[in-house]
């Protein structure tokens, strides 16, 4: 017994020894590695992925590039990271590892978001333009709007107006909608309906442009107009703190010639006006001499000032450890050119990101502004004209202030414009517009297996308008106050799940599934206080004689799934696929829910340019897909209703309802078809590249604002009815020109093309009549939708001159005499009015040049728009002789008909919306020359730079308009949607000629 008992003892220890043995063995096969992943300039690779070959034991390394991983002696890592060449390290007798990993031109060393994800440029099938900071970092750009003008084919980019914080107008590939809204989709870190307008420039890594369906496919309903996807910097290495001031001066680039500058023949002028009306002259010869001598009142000069401004950005980034950061705040504030007119906003960002353990990785994003307008230009109205209109069709020969110090109201001898004194509506009004901008985001990423991963992506939006106005110029010449508070509030939550896997090293399978809801509520209150009497601001609202109460609330929510799969052959073809299914609360039940499908591919052919000794890359694209639109009210099916007052026994009115807009519960998504194909050409071993792409848009069951008779009770119904058609071309061209360690030049062309055409409307109706209604009270519609034409066109008479002597029999039929204004007439004799021009640019390009040359940098930016007309409006209010400017001030009446004189320049009273005023918008500007000097390790510290540097914005202008600039456009929100009525001048504020000193601190 005993015997056997030892026997067994022995095979218990005997397996025990074996067993330790083996696991100090083991113990000692595996070890542990630590390492540290870097790129070519020696920076830690966040996120490089590290696995044991062959196994599904793998991590990723952290934000300075550190990782830690068990292997074996005789296991070799396999290191990985987009962008850059894959390599094997065997791991031996090492235990600490370094690698420095080299970017792998093959993979086209650009690393594109696109929406849910990311791709290698390579592998892209899709149309995306991108814009790195890098490329407006040598610009003093206030708005990141700005920085995507001229820099991204197939983006168009105009100013509404130069007034600090004005609004900028953006489209991508054309204008689809005609009584909805074409603004782009902005998706900022993931989050849905961002503003442009709000971000700080210097917080921007880069943006990726979607312009394709199959590329906005991912976006379903909200990707009709295209999609601006904004990534926001992360913090990385050693700790950084960046510094950029900068101060400006502006001032308006030319004052417009008017007989202001000549005020004797303006009283000249005025004195035969008068005449010829059959009234006695204004002025005797004892006054006009004097203005000869002596000269009036410029009320340019006086509304116009030079105006300076300051922006100061400061950034502080790095990573420690498992945690990266970027804190960055913007303080800008800017002095309008026009009196009395400013904007100045506050913003600050905290992006933190965490990773928690290997597979987990968490961030969060939180940004916010405070933006205050002063005297917002565009609240002051125009239906007489801006205010600079008023202040160019002025009476030059009445002061700003009478003897008494007091302001002169209106013209003291009651000619010229009939408006109040600009200087006055200037000075002595009270406009505050007030932004508060409030955004979060939070982003958690895990990784369940290697192949697998799931990322939530959560994030609430407050955006709270308030408008605080006390105007001087009231309907009644007498003051009025108005408050009006605009909150929106938006989150949305994503759930992503992506999976990918490379199958044999020859099919790279990747597939993402998104489930996605968001909620968007509008609460809108406003009260007005008219006839102020006691004129001393808005705190003394309650003093008017009259009140106006206004409320509204809206809510709407959005539940959606999209499944894209994309398809790597052999790192040669791609193949996507999307397709998203959409359900808004917008549409009926029946209606709620539409399916949007994309596909697309691209071939690379570098096999065919292998022996080229010219090119590098070759590759061939092309996609389908079709997105919608649900740009209607949030009730927009539903029956509105708005208040009516109406006196049944002809004295009180008696106040009720009345429909302004009728029901449709039929109404359904908008649904923009596109097809695009597309080639990308690399040369010269990678210092050039080119990309083109053909595109055709069709925009079916148009999401359109009909007319109803008044037979039916007037206004208008919501229908799925008219198509619209975009075909373009985009191209983008880039070369490194010159390429060597002192001096580099590199240049980027952005090019666009697009033709717009409203192929139908409905009911078989050719035309629709604008809203935009010409100023001067002559009530006609300055704009108009045709089948067969652009988006844009302008309406009015066709101007033929003047009628002269040897026509007075035929000007004496239609009621006119010899110096009348001559327009063409029917077979009747009634003058003709139709389509005279078109606002909508068709060709825009942008040329951006960086050169280098040791520590100096210049940068010149020249942009252009092409093939358009510009309504100048402005003009014809100078020209006066109708509506509110009654007095002639333009500079060529001085050569106005005569009988001795017979040119063509009436006499008499004009029409302001006719050809006359009709003129070419085409345009070369340089928007940006900067040039700086940089200088390294300042005090000896390493590591540190300042750099100094002086720019100028606008400094030149080659157009043939005749008006401040012809970018600009003028639109009351009450006059249709900006593409519609583009292109109309009736007093715009000009774009400002800026120059700038700043210095960068980096340490």
């Amino acid at each position: 017994m005993k015997k056997q008992f030892f026997k067994v003892l022995g095979k218990f220890l005997l397996t025990g020894i074996f067993l330790i043995c083996f696991g100090l063995q083991q113990l000692y096969a595996q070890q542990t590695i630590t390492g540290t992943v870097t790129d070519e300039n020696g920076q830690g690779i966040p996120g490089a992925n590290i696995v044991v070959q062959g196994t599904t034991n793998g991590v990723v390394t952290d934000f300075d590039g550190n990782f830690n991983i068990e292997a074996d002696s005789d296991d070799v890592l396999v290191l990985s990271y987009l962008g850059y060449a894959t390599q094997n390290v065997p791991v031996g007798n090492q235990t600490t590892i370094a690698i420095q990993m080299a970017p792998d031109a093959a993979q086209l060393d650009e690393v594109v978001v696109i929406g849910y994800g990311t791709s290698r440029r390579k592998d892209l099938t899709g149309a995306v333009a991108s814009v790195s900071a890098e490329s407006f970092e040598n610009q003093p750009v206030t708005r990141v709007d700005e920085a995507l003008q001229g820099r991204a084919a197939g983006v168009s980019v105009a100013r509404a107006n130069g007034a600090p914080g004005g609004g900028i107008k953006v489209r991508i590939r054309g204008v689809n909608s005609i009584t909805g809204n074409n603004d782009p989709l902005v998706v900022v870190d993931g989050i849905i309906g961002g503003d442009l307008s709000t971000l700080n420039p210097n917080d921007i890594e880069n943006l990726q442009v979607l312009k394709d369906a199959s590329a906005t496919a991912i976006y379903g309903v909200r990707g009709s107009n295209g999609v601006i996807l904004v990534s926001t910097k992360k913090g990385s290495g050693k700790a950084k703190v960046n510094v950029n001031y900068f101060t400006a001066i502006s001032e308006v680039p030319d004052f417009l010639p008017t007989l202001a500058d000549n005020v004797g023949d303006f009283a000249r002028i005025e004195n035969i006006r008068k005449l010829s009306i059959g009234q006695n002259p204004t002025f005797t010869d004892a006054e006009i001499a004097g203005f000869d001598a002596n000269g009036g009142t410029l009320y340019q000069d006086e509304i116009f000032k030079t105006g300076i401004s300051e922006n100061l950005q400061i950034s502080f980034s790095g990573s420690e450890g498992k945690l990266r950061y970027f804190l960055s705040g913007n303080y800008r504030d800017e002095e309008g050119i026009v009196i009395n007119t400013g904007y100045q906003q506050l913003s600050v960002r905290s992006n933190i990101e965490a990773q928690i353990t290997d597979k987990l990785k968490i961030g969060v994003n939180i940004y916010g502004s405070h933006g205050e307008w002063k005297n917002n230009f565009q609240s002051f109205g125009n239906g007489q004209g801006s205010l600079v209109a008023k202040a160019l069709t002025w009476d030059p020969t009445t002061p700003v202030f009478d003897e008494n110090g007091d302001y002169n109201r209106r013209s003291t001898r009651g000619i010229a414009s009939l408006n109040l004194n600009p200087v006055l509506t200037l000075n002595e009004s009270d406009f505050q517009d007030i932004q508060k901008l409030l955004n979060a985001t939070l982003n958690v990423t895990y990784n369940i297996t290697n192949n697998f991963s799931y990322q939530l992506v959560a994030g609430t939006t407050s955006n709270d308008y308030n408008v605080q106005r006390y105007a001087v110029e009231g309907p009644n010449d007498t003051p009025d106050a108005i408050f009006r508070n605009d909150k929106d509030t938006f989150f949305q939550v994503s759930n992503i799940f992506t999976w990918q896997k490379v199958f044999n090293e020859k099919h790279d399978v990747t597939l993402t599934g998104v489930q996605e809801y968001s909620n968007q509520k509008n609460v809108f209150n406003r009260f007005t206080a008219n006839d102020l009497i006691l004129p001393n601001g808005y705190y003394f609202a309650e003093t008017a004689g009259g009140f106006e109460i206004g409320n509204n609330f809206e809510e709407r929510e959005l539940q959606s799934y999209m499944l894209r799969a994309v398809y790597t052959l052999d790192n040669n073809l791609s193949i996507t696929a999307t397709g998203r299914y959409d359900g808004t609360s917008v549409f009926r039940p029946g209606n709620k829910w539409g399916f949007f499908p994309s596909i697309a591919a691209g071939y690379t052919l570098n096999s065919i340019v292998d022996n080229s000794a010219f090119l590098s890359n070759l590759k061939i694209r092309a996609g389908w897909g079709q997105v919608g639109n649900q740009g209607v009210d949030t009730y927009g099916t539903f029956a509105n209703l708005g208040t009516n007052a109406y006196s049944y026994d002809g004295g009180t009115q008696v106040t009720g309802s009345e429909i302004v807009g009728f029901a449709n519960p039929d109404l359904t998504w908008e649904t923009t078809t596109q097809t695009n194909i597309g080639i990308d050409l690399g040369f010269n071993e990678g210092r050039g590249n080119l990309s083109v792409d053909v595109f055709q848009k069709d925009i079916k069951d148009l999401l359109l604002e009909t007319p109803v008779t008044g037979f039916n009770g007037g206004d208008f119904i919501n229908e799925n009815v008219g198509t619209v058609e975009n075909q373009g071309i985009d191209v983008t061209f880039g070369y490194d020109i010159i390429q060597n360690d002192n001096f580099n030049w590199n240049a980027n062309l952005a090019l666009s093309y697009v033709k717009n055409e409203v192929v139908s409307l409905f009911d078989g109706l050719q035309e629709i009549e604008g809203e935009f209604q010409a100023p001067g009270g002559q009530a006609r519609r300055l704009n108009i939708i045709q089948v067969g034409q652009p988006i844009g066109q302008l309406n009015g008479a066709t101007f033929l001159g003047t009628w002269k002597s040897s026509e007075a029999a035929a000007a004496e039929a239609v009621g006119k005499v010899p110096g009348d204004a001559k327009y063409l007439r029917d077979g009747d004799g009634n003058i003709v009015f139709g389509a005279i021009g078109n606002g909508q640019p068709t060709t825009t390009w942008g040329f951006n040049n960086t050169i280098t040359y040791k520590n100096w940098d210049l940068n010149i930016f020249i942009n252009g728009s092409h093939d358009f007309e510009v309504y100048n409006l402005t003009r014809a209010m100078i020209t006066g002789g109708a509506g509110d400017s009654r007095s002639f001030l333009a500079s060529d009446q001085v050569n106005q008909w005569t009988p001795s004189n017979e040119t063509d320049i009436p006499a008499t009273v004009q029409f302001y919306n006719s050809s006359r005023y009709i003129e070419k918008g085409d345009f070369i500007r340089l928007s940006n020359l900067n040039i700086g000097y940089t200088f390294n390790n300042v005090a000896s510290l390493e590591g540190t730079t300042l750099k100094l540097y002086a720019s100028g914005q606008n400094l030149f202008l080659i157009t043939d308009y005749s008006g401040y600039d012809p970018e600009l456009s003028s639109r009351r929100t009450e006059q249709g949607n900006a593409d519609v009525a583009p292109g109309i001048d009736v007093g715009n504020y000009p774009n400002s000629r800026t120059f700038t000193l700043g210095i960068k601190v980096g340490f």
